[in-house]
């Protein structure tokens, strides 16, 4: 029997999947993040490596098995230099954040726009019948990001400094929130944000994490959160229907599939962005990428295996 492993990750986290020739899983591991525009090139390498150990271990598979390896790691390209003395006999494969996107919904021939709403916010769009490309978004904290988990949480962040001096008209758990996500104390809250902020300082990663607590709040109720949120909403949407406009006319069928850990608010998030579509593009197919990145990614290897397999 020979093997598929499959390596997914950004600005996050990353991932491992191990999967057999018939698609079949038989482990996944997750890492830490592996977007070298954000960590060292070692530490994303040590990352890797750690989750291919962890899954050939995991399924007590040998590494000479591995006959293939398809990667999609954001801002790295890991190969033989990396793993050669432990996946001796494997095939590189290399695919982008986009394939992985439309993988996740099932697409493996891809024509449409998908769409990243996660730590960072991207929209790829590719046309099937001409091979026209459009990439917008991900400039990352400093020059955009606009849409996405990161952009929430700067803004619960500040929100909550806002709301601590009583700076906001209206009434919001937020500190209280934030106190909880981050373990702070309320009373000492102003000099412990301050510290966490500068002096440690926040990641990518953590700021982004904020994004599920105000998500959470604007759910319950709390008028505050649900401004922050319906503002990276408005924003994630405009990213994805202006892609849409750069690749599509209004009376074309397409895909446009979302993905990232910013869908798990649904319609909050969702919602500006479907009625968008549906109201510019309405015979575009609205879909949630949910099967796991890098699971996702080994099923379009294996497919692009057997299709090219049976063309020769």
């Amino acid at each position: 029997m020979s093997y598929l492993l499959a390596l997914e990750g950004g600005g996050t986290r990353s991932q491992a999947a191990l999967l057999d020739s018939m698609g079949s899983v038989l482990e996944v591991r997750e890492s830490s993040d592996v977007n070298t525009n954000f960590v060292p090139f070692q530490q994303a390498q040590k990352a890797m490596l750690q989750a291919v150990q962890g899954v050939l271990k995991s399924a007590a598979v040998p590494g000479e098995a591995v006959k293939s390896v398809a990667s999609a790691l954001v801002g790295a390209r890991f190969g033989q230099d990396t793993f050669g003395s432990l996946l001796p006999s494997a095939n590189y494969l290399y695919y982008s954040e986009r394939d992985v996107i439309f993988a996740r919904a099932g697409i493996y021939q891809a024509h449409g726009i998908a769409v990243v709403a996660g730590t960072g916010a991207t929209a790829f769009g590719v046309r099937g019948d001409d091979g026209r490309q459009v990439f917008m978004g991900g400039w990352g904290s400093l020059l955009g990001d606009e849409g996405s988990a990161y952009a929430l949480g700067l803004l619960g962040l500040r929100c909550a400094a806002r709301a601590y001096e009583g700076r906001l008209s209206s009434p919001t758990r937020i500190v209280e929130a934030v106190c909880q996500h981050f373990a702070l104390h309320e009373n000492t809250f102003r000099q412990e944000l301050v510290s966490l902020a500068y002096q440690k300082p926040f990641s990518r990663a953590e700021i982004a994490s904020l994004a599920a607590v105000v998500t959470r709040l604007a759910k319950e109720g709390d008028a505050v959160a649900s401004s922050l949120t319906g503002e990276v909403a408005n924003d994630l949407a405009a990213l994805a229907l202006q892609a849409c406009r750069r690749l599509f006319e209004p009376g074309e069928s397409f895909d446009l599939v979302i993905a990232g850990g910013l869908t798990n608010a649904g319609d909050l998030i969702l919602s500006p962005l479907q009625h968008g579509l549906a109201q510019e593009f309405p015979l575009a197919r609205f879909r949630i990428g949910k099967e796991q990145p890098a699971v996702a990614l080994g099923r379009l290897a294996l497919y692009k295996i057997k299709a090219s397999a049976n063309q020769g």
